[in-house]
């Protein structure tokens, strides 16, 4: 795994590098200290963190409930594994949409144009609600076809077609509630936004997944349920803090660090230019000043010292 991330990871560079997409970040990227800028770190990390405790906590949930898919027997957990391949298909799609309205809403925010934002993220839950329709009827067209793809062992097979339906669904609620996820990020809201997914997952989805398993032990269509429902929970809620957002106040927050920041990096730019324009001007005054003196002694010989 490691092996190919680092392969994926060459290729990336060697494409940008060809393309000379790196060129006007090159300074910045190589002939900079950025953690010379505290400010800008400090931001960083704080926008880093909820995002990092997010990850987080999204593959702590798996975990969880693959160890309540053990606790069903090993072919229930080795089928839980494999179903867990599937969401991660669906959660790159979902993935790449949301963060592709993320950038386009936050560069309206911070352009001071609110509605355009507003638009824009509307425009992205909806394109996110068609692709997932979409593929979601490819995949329950293909649902006989599938597991023999995934897996040879036929009781797996069994399981997964059984089991198909209910992530169709939940690709469904998990497109909008990601997509949600991002455009809440693009109002520099992250920690709302993390809070909630995490509110939802530790509130509902382990809870459900605990007691359909561990309670009632119920198969995995049990456990498959209360991840849906927990998907269906936070799109609900992200869908209506999105809705209700004061974008008007929220673009004006942007554009206010937005000026901040670059009244700090003008003050920072400037700083060594007018050192040394006032080093020149100070030049200039003295020379000024010797040659008026010259001229003033020139002229009081000329008038015999009369002047």
């Amino acid at each position: 795994f490691l092996a190919i991330q680092i392969v994926f990871m060459l290729i990336n560079m060697c494409i940008c590098v060809r393309m000379g997409w790196l060129e006007q970040y090159e300074d910045g990227i190589f002939r900079s200290l950025a953690f010379r800028n505290r400010e800008a770190v400090r931001e960083y990390l704080k926008t880093a963190f909820p995002l990092a405790i997010g990850s987080l906590l999204s593959y702590a949930e798996w975990e969880i409930l693959t160890v309540f898919a053990a606790v069903l027997g090993p072919a229930e957990a080795a089928t839980w594994a494999v179903l867990g391949y599937v969401w991660d298909v669906f959660e790159s799609t979902t993935g790449a949409l949301g963060s592709a309205g993320e950038v386009r809403c936050s560069y309206q925010l911070g352009q001071g144009k609110p509605q355009l934002a507003k638009l824009s993220s509307y425009k992205s839950m909806f394109m996110a609600l068609v692709v997932s329709l979409v593929s979601t009827s490819i995949f329950y067209a293909l649902s006989n076809v599938l597991p023999a793809f995934l897996t040879s062992d036929e009781t797996i097979q069994d399981m997964l077609i059984v089991l198909f339906p209910l992530v169709g669904l939940g690709n469904v609620m998990m497109s909008v509630g990601m997509v949600c996820w991002s455009l809440i990020g693009a109002q520099l809201r992250y920690r709302q936004a993390t809070v909630i997914a995490t509110a939802t997952s530790l509130g509902i989805t382990v809870p459900l997944g605990a007691i359909f398993t561990v309670a009632l032990n119920y198969d995995l269509k049990g456990l498959t349920f209360s991840v849906v429902v927990g998907y269906t929970m936070t799109a609900m809620i992200m869908t209506t803090m999105l809705l209700i957002s004061d974008w008007e106040k929220l673009s004006e927050t942007i554009r206010e660090k937005v000026l901040a920041e670059e009244e700090k990096e003008d003050d920072d730019g400037d700083a060594p230019a007018n050192s040394d324009k006032d080093c020149g001007v100070q030049d200039t005054e003295s020379h000024t000043g010797s040659g008026a003196l010259a001229e003033i002694d020139i002229y009081r010989k000329d008038t015999g010292g009369l002047y």
